[in-house]
């Protein structure tokens, strides 16, 4: 049975629902993505709160899914998990109730779970050093922002989620398009202090800080990059391996703590992922099935189907119906 991590959260009415497409463009990132690893719709529950040098995120979403995020070099994140069933795992490391990651570094982040609701924050990492060093009385050279996590306890990790839903619930009355609201100045500001304080004191003053292990992602972004060079050939174990520069047995393990299923499995359910993509493009869907599955490397239309089907309830053809 999966057991459920819950934290004590008021809960906010607005929503929308996204595809993930829509749900990242215009943000400064380099690259986003989410493989559906379960059945279950694609689209995610989303609020969106935008500032000048800070984004607030609320989302939701019920299926399996491995998502990576990588961000413009002057953008950092910090993710919240509140709530999820089973294990919730970002960058290879379980989360625990009123954890927060901090992902600051070039690689980005992964994070793989299902029953997800998240609190995140894109933030402008030169502010964020620059207000750092103003609070701690340091020169803004010796602020470094590396990839942590902080282990806020019940007490202030309470305090801190309430502040964020305090942040959005603020912001509610100034929507800027479907599920996007406006940050104010004032606000956002005051929040920054608030973050500057929790990162000098868990992670400057090196209180509560463990460091996530990166060489399962380096490992798992290479094998996945040679993916996306051949995406109509999918590569091999072998392949994959040369590519990663390991071997078999330490590329399985790598792929299992980033994203807790094999490699070959996790490049099935990317294909699969990407295929929905494609029949629901804004630009305009594929011109038929057949196309989109032999554009993504399916070469058994039938088999294709049925793999579709079992994660995403129903045929390609009806997914294209449904436009």
């Amino acid at each position: 049975m999966k057991s459920e991590q819950r934290n004590p959260l008021p809960g906010i009415p607005a929503r929308t629902y996204l595809t993930h497409q829509a749900l990242w463009r215009g943000l400064p990132l380099l690259q986003s993505e989410a493989v559906q690893l379960g059945p279950g719709s694609h689209v995610y529950e989303m609020l969106q709160v935008t500032g000048r040098d800070m984004l607030i995120f609320r989302s939701n979403f019920a299926p399996k899914m491995a998502s990576t995020i990588v961000t413009h070099p002057d953008w950092m994140v910090l993710m919240v998990p509140v709530r999820w069933l089973g294990d919730h795992v970002l960058n290879g490391q379980l989360a625990r109730p009123f954890d927060v990651f901090v992902f600051a570094g070039p690689d980005g982040y992964s994070s793989t779970g299902m029953g997800r609701h998240n609190l995140s924050l894109g933030i402008r990492k030169s502010k964020l050093k620059e207000t750092c060093a103003i609070m701690s009385g340091r020169c803004i050279d010796d602020i470094n922002l590396d990839d942590q996590r902080m282990a806020l306890g019940p007490g202030l990790g309470t305090t801190f989620h309430r502040r964020i839903l305090e942040t959005i619930a603020a912001s509610l009355e100034e929507p800027i398009g479907p599920g996007k609201f406006a940050l104010e100045t004032a606000i956002e500001n005051d929040l920054f202090a608030e973050i500057a304080g929790l990162i000098i004191a868990q992670t400057i003053e090196e209180n509560a800080v463990s460091s996530p292990n990166l060489d399962a992602l380096r490992v798992v972004r290479r094998a996945e990059n040679l993916f996306e060079d051949r995406a109509t050939y999918p590569p091999s174990i072998a392949d994959l391996c040369k590519a990663a520069n390991v071997g078999a047995t330490k590329l399985r393990v790598c792929f299992n703590e980033v994203f807790g299923v094999a490699p070959i499995a996790y490049l099935q359910a990317k294909r699969l992922t990407q295929a929905r993509s494609l029949f629901l493009a804004e630009e305009g869907p594929p011109p038929s099935v057949k196309y989109a599955a032999l554009s993504l490397g399916f070469t058994h239309s039938g088999r294709f189907a049925r793999q579709y089907r079992s994660v995403f309830g129903e045929l390609p053809s009806e997914t294209l119906e449904k436009r």
